[in-house]
């Protein structure tokens, strides 16, 4: 796991360093930056790299990593998790390798199979290799997006420049720090920004499965790999099912736990984490370890009762025998944390759980370098209360357009709007409105925190004209996804692959990786790996969810059908049956107790209109209405929270540690 940087340009080492020490916290054990004076259109070449050491620790894995010829050079950011089998293959072939590295490999690979290479990687990556004979730069992100790219090709004279985090690209000065209205305003509705921009005009992304290549001043973007939900795989039955994931995942979880430094594993009261831990407890008893496995489990106070899973985790630590610890997040401290948080995004992100994994991530590194998570468990899977609503929706979608727009939108509209304590009432008030669409559009709601008609009288005039004077078309890309399968396709499948194209990448895995990186920590995520995915999105129907889905309260032990029969062979009776608690915050309770006099501070009306994207009176009558009780609007305001500080410490000033550019080994390429 590392940070990666890359410039085309007029030769600056100096920048280049300071942009690559920008990562340090992805890497703090090496740093080193190859410089190439013949690159693409006879500019400077640049690839950076922070390192943290997981696979061979010796100096034989310093990177930017050169061939044994020196005509290919790679910065890698990531795991290739089947590399000691393509290892094999590749010296079987006559290879001779120099390093224990996964790094290695992929050159190899490209060398005898140029981009067709990618496909043969299961792992989590974001790769720049230079291929110096064609003068051609390659750059790649993994299929389920579990590491991140983000690249510019102007205003300045390079003609690309690449990082694993913005902030690299921000360190120079030439860079403008101008923010996109429309990348805004999508993270108003979503909790996060959506691709394919970011919060900066001119920065953009690289999507998950795509690869980029710059030939000259030629920049071209293609997909390598695309998730599908056809054909279903056949099995005989259930029990047939249920053994080939078994087999799948205790395969993938084996490659997971390979390294060379501690690992452990984040371990909540759910199926998921607890079956990875199960299985990484098995694996160790095969192999003779007697050592056992360190988990970890974060608890809150009162406040936080509801998202607590202290006790259920406890129970599980208990059953799988494990060396279990409890790291507890203090509400006090919650104000000084997100400063903290927020500056490693580097745009606004709002998802609350960031606070509470970054005290999990702090306490986890104190005794691992990598550990497994348990997220990705849901999106293929079919795991999370919505995905049990598609398939109630599915059945209401019978009825004419006009007849579900008069009779569910208006029975929408007539529940209330502030229902604390009782969350069904407000699925179910969402789930009415969103009803009355078409599956898209339905489906987009319900990953939201703004309907369109609301976020149009939010934002500013300003912004209305950033985004063609009104809120039309998919701020992200849920829509988009649904569409790609085409109308044929049943809601539950499309929701899945929206899910993995949309949700998991943008949201549950980009808050893994920054959080995790903050701290140096290597977060493995195996649900999410591209074998797991796909063997999810290709389950028939009903072996993700139980016909009684419908009308088992809460869903319990109805959804996620085959993965809940392969926990049942590991887990308690009371854990595989009970209903999902879902990674939570309590952010109501601190949003008007410690982090009070944030909010106060980002909604006041001045500091509102300063920023231009949303008007001053709409976001004063948002806040009162929900401290007198009329209508709950944490979220919405969390956002404006998160926003704000992204404001003060990204666009107003960037705030980054000072660097000693001389602690980066700089490799200048001569022939």
């Amino acid at each position: 796991m590392c940070g990666i940087y890359g410039r085309v340009g007029p030769r600056n080492d100096d920048l280049d360093c300071r942009a690559t020490l920008s990562l340090r916290h992805r890497g703090p054990d090496d740093a080193g930056l190859l410089v190439d004076a013949q690159g693409p259109d006879g500019q400077t070449l640049v690839l950076g790299q922070t390192r943290l050491s997981i696979l061979d620790l010796s100096a034989a894995g310093h990177q930017p990593m050169r061939s044994a010829d020196g005509k290919l050079a790679l910065t890698f950011n990531g795991e290739i998790f089947n590399f000691l089998e393509l290892r094999k293959e590749l010296e079987a072939q006559g290879r001779v390798f120099q390093s224990h590295t996964d790094t290695e490999v992929i050159l190899h690979l490209y060398e005898l199979h140029g981009d067709a290479m990618l496909q043969r990687l299961e792992g989590m990556y974001a790769i720049a290799l230079w291929d110096s004979p064609r003068r051609r730069l390659l750059l790649a992100r993994d299929p389920s997006g579990i590491k991140p790219l983000f690249y510019r090709t102007g205003p300045t004279p390079d003609i690309l420049a690449f990082a694993s985090e913005i902030k690299a690209l921000l360190v120079d000065p030439k860079v403008p720090r101008d923010p996109d209205m429309r990348a805004l305003a999508g993270y108003l509705t979503y909790l996060y920004v959506p691709p394919p921009g970011s919060a900066f005009a001119g920065i953009s992304r690289l999507a998950p499965g795509h690869k980029l290549v710059l030939q000259g001043r030629h920049t071209s973007i293609e997909r390598f790999h695309r998730f599908q939900v056809q054909p279903k795989h056949v099995f005989s039955g259930l029990p047939q099912a249920t053994q080939a994931l078994e087999d799948l995942l205790l395969e993938v979880v084996r490659q997971h736990m390979l390294a060379d430094v501690p690992v452990g594993a984040f371990l909540s009261g759910g199926i998921d984490s607890g079956l990875l831990v199960a299985m990484m407890a098995r694996l160790k008893r095969e192999r003779g370890d007697v050592q056992r496995v360190r988990t970890f489990t974060v608890g809150f106070g009162s406040e936080g009762r509801r998202w607590d899973e202290v006790d259920r985790a406890a129970l599980l630590a208990r059953h799988l025998d494990v060396d279990h610890e409890v790291v507890r997040i203090a509400p006090q401290a919650a104000e000084e944390r997100f400063r903290f948080v927020a500056q490693h995004f580097d745009e606004p992100f709002a998802n609350p759980t960031a606070l509470v994994h970054d005290v999990l991530c702090e306490g986890a590194r104190r005794q691992v370098t990598v550990a497994l998570a348990g997220d990705g468990g849901d999106e293929a899977f079919a795991g999370y209360p919505r995905h049990r609503a598609t398939q109630l929706l599915a059945m209401w979608q019978l009825l004419p357009r006009p007849v579900r727009e008069q009779l569910f939108g208006r029975l929408g509209d007539a529940l209330p709007e502030r229902a604390e304590g009782l969350p069904l009432l407000r699925q179910a008030r969402r789930f009415l409105r969103a009803g009355s669409g078409d599956f898209g559009a339905m489906y987009r709601d319900w990953l939201t925190y703004y309907p369109r008609r609301e976020l149009q009288d939010l934002l500013s005039p300003g912004a209305l004209a950033a985004l063609g004077g009104a809120v039309t078309g998919d701020l992200g890309q849920t829509e988009a996804a649904v569409a790609a399968l085409g109308p044929d396709f049943d809601p539950l499948d499309a929701a899945c692959y929206a899910d993995i194209a949309g949700f998991l990448p943008n949201n549950v895995l980009q808050e893994s990786d920054r959080i995790s990186m903050r701290h140096a920590l290597e977060v493995r995520v195996p649900f999410a790996d591209r074998r797991i995915l796909d063997f999810g999105l290709r389950l028939p129907k009903h072996l993700k969810m139980a016909p009684s889905a419908l009308w088992t309260a809460k869903g319990r032990g109805a959804s996620k059908r085959v993965l809940r029969e392969v926990a049942a062979r590991y887990l308690p009776e009371e854990v595989v049956k009970a209903p999902k608690q879902g990674f939570g915050a309590p952010m109501g309770a601190w949003l008007t107790g410690p982090l009070r006099p944030l909010l106060e501070q980002a909604t006041r009306p001045e500091v509102v209109a300063r920023r231009g994207l949303v008007r001053p009176e709409a976001v004063t009558a948002m806040r009162e209405e929900h401290l007198a009780g009329r209508r709950d609007r944490t979220w919405n305001l969390w956002a404006l929270v998160v926003l704000e500080s992204w404001f003060e410490q990204r666009v107003d000033r960037l705030d980054l540690p000072d660097v000693d550019p001389r602690q980066v080994r700089i490799d200048v390429v001569t022939s």
